[in-house]
């Protein structure tokens, strides 16, 4: 943007500028330090690039929020970041190898090459395991068949060698720290289908990971199609508990699922919801933190008061209602929201004092018009209206656009002052109604 200005300035005041030493004039030198660090990063690949056995790959993990091929870390804790890149060789029968740079002078130099196992990199954390102040490396690798255990290495360098201080198979895993000693921990979940099924939480100790405690789960668990670690509980006074909120699918057929939480209390891992009925599911949705506070919510479907006759359950507009373990055997009412099973987009949330007091109007129909109203005085409080892509480009009225599909457009009114939930999963973050794009393509 500061080169546009320039080239409109006269020459005669470009030169007065000069001779005022006005520091307007350095501006333009500190823009060009970002792309001179991209630069150095270009540098850094090709130096990477050289260094990869042939027909081998740079890859990244598996892991969603992962989007770098390169992860700069500073795992020897001289202050100096390191360059960490892993690589796949499709015809060896180790696939995944990683590599550490590091800068001496003005020149990227490898340091070490070490192995990772099977054939795909699944996941990747740079975080101190070891409690000696340095990040050490945690990467999960599979074979890509889930028939195979996976397994997790962790990785400690001390600048000159690269030691694997862990190796274990496991089905899932996350860092947290269980027993609230303000060390990292890992708790590892296996299963085996139909066999056993079982959670064991590690911490490093006098140079090796010992066991903390295990806790056997019920064995006829599918799989663990969701594993969230943190918070799960708060009191009064802010005290808070960690643990681990795992949702899982019962079979292979249908999606039904349930929800366990598991803390750890007095060095001993507990599953504080027994009853796994408090949790079921008809449908696979995911425990997470829908509302910012810190704590870990579980979704329940419910279906709206005057549904529960309906016998096809895909004609039924579910409520999400998300629950926060209230620190002994049960759950509380958090927030409530509604979700389309169909088309994957919400509205909501809804005000707390609205749980069950808001229905929606059994003459409504999934997928083309809804009619939220209140229980007690019939009261229309929403609306939600499904239009084609004509029917929209024609006349929407004051209809407000909620989500877009490749063959409806997704809108709604509300009566009644509420949040909406912005954060539907298949919409793109600049996306706008067909209508309103007309004149800007080119943005």
């Amino acid at each position: 943007m500061v080169k546009r200005y320039w080239i409109y300035v006269p020459a005669a005041f470009f030169l007065m500028l000069l001779l005022s030493g006005c520091s307007f004039i350095s501006d333009p030198v500190l823009m060009m330090r970002t792309p001179q660090l991209s630069a150095e990063k270009e540098s850094l690949r090709s130096i990477v690039m050289a260094q990869l056995p042939e027909d081998a790959n740079l890859i990244r993990s598996n892991e969603e929020d992962d989007t770098n091929i390169i992860h700069f870390v500073d795992l020897d804790n001289d202050g100096v970041s390191e360059a960490v890149v892993f690589y796949e060789t499709p015809d060896q029968i180790i696939g995944i190898h990683g590599m550490i740079f590091k800068k001496v002078k003005d020149t990227w130099v490898k340091q070490i090459t070490f192995d990772g196992a099977g054939k795909v990199l699944e996941s990747l954390y740079f975080k101190d395991m070891t409690n000696d102040g340095k990040v050490d490396i945690v990467a999960g690798f599979s074979i890509g068949n889930e028939e195979i255990d996976n397994e997790v290495f962790i990785y400690s360098y001390n600048g000159k060698s690269l030691d694997r201080v862990l190796e274990r198979p496991y089905t899932n895993y996350v860092i947290s720290d269980m027993n609230k000693d303000h060390i990292n921990d890992l708790t590892i979940v296996n299963l085996k289908r139909g066999e056993s099924n079982y959670i064991t939480t590690f911490q490093y100790e006098d140079g090796s990971f010992m066991e903390l405690d295990r806790l056997e789960m019920k064995p006829y668990i599918y799989d663990y199609y969701n594993i969230v670690a943190g918070k799960v509980y708060v009191d009064k006074e802010g005290n808070s508990i960690e643990g681990i909120v795992l949702d899982a699918m019962l079979s292979n057929v249908g999606e039904a699922s349930f929800t366990s939480v598991i803390i750890m209390e007095d060095g001993k891992l507990k599953s504080v919801l027994p009853d796994q009925q408090q949790t079921y599911r008809n449908y696979r949705v995911y425990s997470e933190d829908v509302n910012k506070d810190g704590i870990i919510e579980i979704p329940l479907l419910n279906p709206p008061i005057g549904w529960s006759f309906f016998k096809n359950q895909d004609e039924i507009p579910y409520f999400y209602s998300y629950y926060q373990w209230d620190g002994k055997s049960g759950l509380k009412f958090v927030i409530e929201k509604y979700h389309d099973l169909k088309y994957d987009f919400d509205f909501g949330f809804f005000p707390p004092q609205w749980h069950n007091k808001i229905t929606v109007d059994t003459k409504s129909q999934v997928n083309k018009y809804l009619r939220f109203v209140m229980i007690d005085t019939g009261k229309t409080v929403a609306e939600i209206k499904f239009f084609s892509l004509s029917e929209w480009e024609k006349q929407h009225d004051d209809w407000k656009y909620l989500y877009r599909t490749s063959e409806k457009v997704v809108a709604y009114k509300k009566n009644v002052d509420f949040d909406l939930d912005n954060n539907n999963k298949n919409k793109a973050k600049n996306e706008v109604p067909p209508i309103e794009r007309k004149d800007k393509q080119s943005e």
